[in-house]
């Protein structure tokens, strides 16, 4: 496995991922692609593609990925306009959810964590440490546009992913319902 940048011709095996790893997984209609998409893949791949890799096997094919939103004032503006009217339509439910989840972001960026993340690999693929590669490689590349830092969600049932964000440097920093909020800063008070 390597990974390497995302270009335009892996949308939609990031789409089949991020279905495959959704709540979907077994439900996979045209109208939970559409908002589950919308949700937590088609925006960073749209607007904010410098910040998503892919992780991919001999035949150049995505197996995993990971995203980013570095700015977020474009995620809020740009997934209101235009991302989240879709999900609305489709999924009031998920809307309201993802919706009450975005706006306390704000909260996170005055701390300092700055971007947010999704990470996605294949289940039941052998997958030593390609998650980390993952991770590492968006962590350098924000470190690289000077991000001060990066959280993610995770369902607060979701040990086995909890305790691997742990292992990296994450830290709880905030609950949400259902789900912790972890964070790791980029830079350290010796970095500046």
């Amino acid at each position: 496995m390597k990974i390497r940048p995302y270009q335009k011709k892996d949308f939609r095996y990031v789409q089949d991922i991020c279905m495959a790893n959704s709540k979907y997984a077994e439900e996979d209609t045209p109208l939970n692609r559409a908002a589950q998409c919308a949700m937590y893949c088609d925006y960073y791949l749209d607007c904010q593609s410098d910040y998503c890799f892919v992780a991919v096997d001999d035949q150049d094919i995505p197996v995993g990925y990971i995203l980013s939103a570095a700015d977020l004032d474009d995620y809020q503006d740009r997934m209101q306009e235009l991302y989240l009217p879709l999900v609305r339509k489709v999924s009031g439910g998920d809307y309201f959810r993802f919706v009450a989840e975005t706006r306390v972001c704000e909260r996170y960026v005055r701390q300092g964590y700055t971007a947010h993340l999704y990470l996605g690999v294949i289940k039941d693929l052998p997958q030593e440490g390609l998650d980390e590669l993952l991770l590492t490689t968006l962590e350098n590349k924000l470190k690289e546009m000077f991000v001060e830092g990066l959280y993610v969600i995770v369902g607060q049932k979701d040990k086995e992913t909890r305790a691997f964000y742990e292992k990296m440097g994450y830290e709880d920093i905030d609950y949400l319902t259902g789900a912790v909020v972890y964070g790791k800063k980029l830079f350290s008070e010796d970095d500046e």
